[in-house]
């Protein structure tokens, strides 16, 4: 990560995108995306990664 990743809090769609990913793989549970988002992306408010859970597609939820 460069000295201006680290500065920039990441945007919604990639954080929407890394959801996306990790449900899509299969090895992560929705129950624990919040948290697993949280770590990943410490700069980001609880309140954005919830909002960004929320526009999940509900068939990447029912795996």
């Amino acid at each position: 990560m460069s000295a201006q990743d680290q500065s920039e809090p990441a945007t919604d769609a990639e954080v929407f995108a890394y959801m996306q990913r990790q449900l899509r793989s299969g090895r992560v549970k929705p129950a624990v995306l919040v948290d697993l988002t949280q770590k990943a992306f410490p700069e980001v408010s609880r309140e954005r990664i919830v909002h960004c859970f929320g526009e999940l597609d509900s068939s990447l939820l029912k795996r």
